[in-house]
């Protein structure tokens, strides 16, 4: 047997490292998405499956909502002369949202109040709960459902996400269920659309042959 100068550790450690499969990680993000219906309590469910590819490892969560738009009608003439008049007079008396969609379309008001609240809860805040459970193992992120602003922040970008306290890794094939209760009610909120985005890597190279 011919001595190139390595010793039997250093030839035991060389083949492992031979053997040991190549790692390579890549910026990946998993999303889930949730269709509200205004309801306070009811609750939506989403489960992003993790492929086989690679192990994933989640080091921040956040979040979005977009609410439901009617479909945009080309305004008129006399929906433009109205919309003046009340820009004329929104300095000087407040206008309820029944008063302001009178004056800018007397023939379908409910569809002008929808589009007005719309606009306004891109202004306001969402309220709802989230729990999230890795179902392959069965344990739980958190001991109760937590609200969005105490655990995520605002979606209108103040806090835009929030960086685990120590990164999540998730096998492959396994599972993650991401869970809403619903603590807004109104049109705006109905059929709004609610996003969910996982930040984190993939482990490449740790998948499951």
């Amino acid at each position: 047997m011919i001595n190139l100068g390595y010793d039997t550790q250093e030839t035991a450690a060389l083949s492992a490292g031979r053997a040991a499969p190549a790692t390579r990680e890549i910026p990946y993000d998993y999303a889930a998405t949730f269709t509200l219906t205004g309801v306070i309590g009811n609750r939506v469910q989403d489960v992003i499956n993790v492929s086989v590819d690679g192990a994933f490892v989640a080091v921040g969560i956040g979040y979005s909502f977009k609410p439901f738009q009617p479909p945009q009608v080309p305004p008129t003439t006399t929906v433009i002369e109205r919309r003046n008049q009340v820009l004329r007079s929104r300095a000087t008396t407040p206008l309820s949202l029944a008063t302001l969609a009178s004056l800018l379309d007397a023939s379908n008001p409910a569809l002008l109040i929808t589009a007005i609240e719309s606009c306004l809860v891109r202004h306001c805040a969402i309220d709802f709960l989230y729990a999230i459970v890795d179902s392959a193992s069965g344990r739980e992120l958190q001991n109760q459902p937590i609200h969005n602003l105490a655990g995520l922040g605002s979606a209108d970008g103040q806090r835009p996400f929030r960086p685990f306290a120590k990164p999540m890794v998730f096998m492959p094939r396994s599972t993650i269920r991401i869970e809403i209760i619903e603590q807004s009610a109104g049109d705006p909120f109905a059929n709004g659309q609610l996003f969910f985005v996982l930040h984190g890597y993939k482990l490449l190279g740790t998948g499951v042959p």
